[in-house]
């Protein structure tokens, strides 16, 4: 009876530890709360199974050792070693189960490991179940008809699984290719349970066809001729997964970040001063531009080339999606625009920094168009941009010097490469000017940077003299860091059927700039990132680089209605703010002193540690997961307010995740948010563009960035700053 009361209890514990293993599977389904509180009833279900089944354990050393016993037995170690490092590594990232354990193994190694160990966990406890199907099974009265079906139905089920482990990136998970799961959270909760499943079932059908095969193979044994049965089921499923892995192929398979470089469609030998004949790939007819000019501009052959990042390159945003584009001819500038042209061309110097040499920087998207127009007369060329009211036509049959399109800019960029930056390995300080401190993927790395490609090195603070670094494959130099980059098109989501030498979105209220600043992280750097503001927004981080056609095409005008300003009549001020340690509040608290505005400070359902240690990963992961943070008792609306003063410290380059929460909970169509941060170096970072990409319809308004808690200077500089921005004091 014991026995019998025993053997119900493990068919109960085991049949839970199922049902939480698919739940921890599915952690977009449950959220990052109750993934940890599954994964601690795991860890106590897998100690209460092994007291359950320490008989087993007393008979290893007993008894003969036949091919299924070594089987399971090798079977039954590793999982119980990939489900042991399983939860150690997800302890040591715990926020909310038991965050006094978190950072007691180094962050970055637990967040790779626990990755691909859950998901080998997951494989072994498919094949562990698999493995004992045969025996279980074996009581069934079933005609040859039922288990033929039946066998054949979960053939299928494991062929969908086997495509979906796949397709899903798994392979890249167990192998240790990437530190992150990218995972499709618009997927429904029942699609996720479902594909999990059927994941489970193809090695659940593997651990079984396994068992079946070792079974009938016994020389003692009669079912000899069955081993053929187990084997056509298995062909079966490999056959059904490979046709769905046929059928839905991409074009191009997407090389990660160790892969070999595929062809490209232009010659990778220096291009910079041969001709090419008629390297323009697009279909109508073309003719040599007739004007001779002697800029020293390049000329980028066209090409055809992956715009975008794979979703396996680490800290991705999704708005990189990938696709193919074709990219006529066209010259580009080998440099950014310096201050001593700049100065020549228009007869003033906006720059935060002061040198011929430097960069221009604090231009914005408008006086580079004014900028391009006055060169091209300067040089006797024909300007390309014409204005009326608040809209701008740009000629794209002129001659004159203008803005690179999206698609130019990361064309040039690459240079035919598919990594993440242009050098093929992650930039560091000597590559380019950027926030050295920071190089690419530090995030996950900050308290173990020796595993990093590229170490922390020095941050120079300021802008440096153009072409200072190396020259790419095309003999450009600073595509990434030192200014970011206007170009044309305004900012929105791909087209994806606008592939041959594509200009954006139609409309908008935001125009993209690339390639990073110096005051920019690493991840900021990369080919693929894109970054807006608005037509008027102007940052010490800021320039341009022009380019000019090849070719004369066909007659074709492209249209930007530039949205102006709205005006402030006085309208009602609100003071939201996010703080932690408490800089930003005494920004806030010194703006409510002047202005007598309403304050709301954003204060989270589950606060981030008081450690300064841990919300520095705790910030990180919510930033590259892109999570929304609960707000504690948010206003209903906005209704009252036409100004939202919004405050923030600058965590890793970007907004905090509990300001994405607030932006995305309201509507700022016609109001205007004028930011402003506490920060230990960097400005504002990449948070301005965050701001911009959250809030399309809202205007911004000059933003002020704090050193810190401001010191002495604070009041006279939130004065100044709310005089620029219109803002009446008391």
């Amino acid at each position: 009876m014991n026995a019998r009361k025993n053997n119900v209890i493990k068919k109960i514990v085991d049949a839970c530890m199922t049902v939480l293993l698919l739940c921890l599977m599915a952690y977009q389904v449950t959220g990052e709360t109750l993934h940890e509180w599954f994964g601690i009833g795991m860890t106590v279900l897998l100690i209460v199974h092994h007291i359950l089944n320490r008989k087993w354990y007393a008979a290893l050393f007993k008894g003969k050792y036949n091919a299924y016993r070594v089987i399971t037995v090798i079977v039954n170690t590793l999982l119980l070693a990939s489900i042991v490092l399983t939860a150690v590594c997800g302890i040591a990232m715990s926020a909310h189960a038991v965050p006094f354990l978190y950072g007691v193994l180094p962050v970055s190694f637990a967040r790779r490991f626990h990755l691909a160990m859950s998901f080998w966990s997951f494989i072994l406890m498919g094949v562990h179940l698999g493995l004992h199907i045969p025996a279980i099974t074996a009581g069934l009265k079933w005609n040859g008809k039922v288990k033929t079906a039946v066998a054949v139905f979960f053939a299928a089920v494991a062929g969908v699984g086997f495509w979906l482990f796949v397709s899903n990136g798994i392979p890249d998970y167990i192998l240790f290719r990437t530190p992150f799961a990218f995972l499709d959270y618009d997927k429904s909760a029942a699609l996720v349970f479902a594909e999990n499943l059927a994941i489970l079932i193809t090695f659940a059908f593997l651990g079984a066809a396994c068992a079946s095969i070792i079974k009938a193979s016994n020389t003692k044994s009669k079912r000899k001729g069955k081993v053929l049965t187990p084997v056509i089921l298995v062909l079966i499923a490999a056959a059904i997964g490979a046709a769905l892995l046929l059928c839905t192929a991409e074009k191009e398979e997407f090389p990660s970040w160790g892969d070999p470089l595929p062809q490209t469609s232009t010659d990778e030998k220096d291009t910079k001063d041969e001709p090419i004949e008629n390297p323009s790939p697009v279909d109508t007819q073309v003719q040599i531009d007739p004007a001779s000019v002697s800029d020293g501009y390049l000329l980028i052959p066209g090409g055809t080339f992956m715009m975008g990042s794979p979703e396996t390159e680490n800290w991705r945003i999704e708005d990189e999606v990938r696709h193919e584009v074709t990219v006529s001819a066209f010259y580009i500038d080998p440099y950014e625009t310096t201050q001593e042209e700049y100065l020549r061309i228009i007869g003033q110097n906006p720059s935060s920094f002061s040198g011929e040499n430097l960069p221009v920087e604090s231009i914005s998207w408008l006086d580079a168009l004014l900028f391009a127009n006055a060169k091209s007369v300067d040089a006797g060329l024909t300007p390309v941009y014409s204005f009326s009211d608040s809209r701008v036509e740009w000629d794209r049959s002129a001659n004159g010097y203008r803005l690179p399109t999206e698609a130019e800019w990361e064309y040039a960029c690459r240079a035919g490469t598919q990594t993440p930056f242009n050098t093929e390995h992650s930039l560091d300080a000597d590559d380019a000017n950027f926030y050295g401190h920071y190089p690419y993927e530090i995030e996950e790395n900050y308290f173990n940077d020796s595993v990093l490609e590229a170490r922390p090195g020095l941050y120079r603070q300021t802008t440096v003299a153009v072409g200072s670094f190396y020259e790419s494959r095309w003999g450009l130099y600073d595509m990434h860091g030192n200014v970011n980059e206007w170009c044309w098109d305004y900012y929105g989501a791909y087209d994806l059927q606008d592939t041959v030498d594509p200009s954006g979105a139609d409309s908008g209220t935001r125009h993209v700039y690339r390639g990073g600043g110096w005051n920019d992280f690493g991840k900021n750097m990369r080919s693929a990132y894109r970054a807006a503001g608005q037509s008027d927004l102007k940052a010490a981080n800021l320039g341009v680089r022009l380019v000019r056609n090849a070719y004369v095409s066909m007659p074709e005008s492209v249209i930007a209605d530039e949205t102006a300003p709205a005006e402030r009549n006085g309208g009602k001020v609100l003071i939201a703010f996010f703080s932690w340690g408490g800089n930003t509040r005494g920004i806030a608290q010194e703006l409510q002193r002047q202005t007598g505005a309403d304050l709301f400070e954003i204060t989270l359902v589950h606060p981030y540690s008081t450690s300064y240690n841990t919300v520095l990963m705790e910030a990180q992961e919510d930033q590259h997961k892109q999570a929304r943070p609960e707000i504690v008792s948010p206003p209903e609306n906005l209704d009252e307010y036409d100004v939202i003063l919004l405050g923030y410290p600058n965590w890793w380059a970007s907004i905090p995740m509990p300001i994405a929460s607030f932006l995305e909970m309201y509507d700022f169509s016609g109001k205007t948010i004028i930011p402003f941060c506490s920060h230990g170096g960097g400005r504002f970072g990449q948070s301005l563009t965050a701001i911009a990409k959250l809030a399309p319809d809202a205007m911004m308004g000059e933003g002020l960035s704090v050193h810190y808690s401001g010191g002495s200077t604070l009041e006279s500089d939130v004065s100044a700053w709310l005089d620029a921005n219109g803002i009446e004091r008391k």
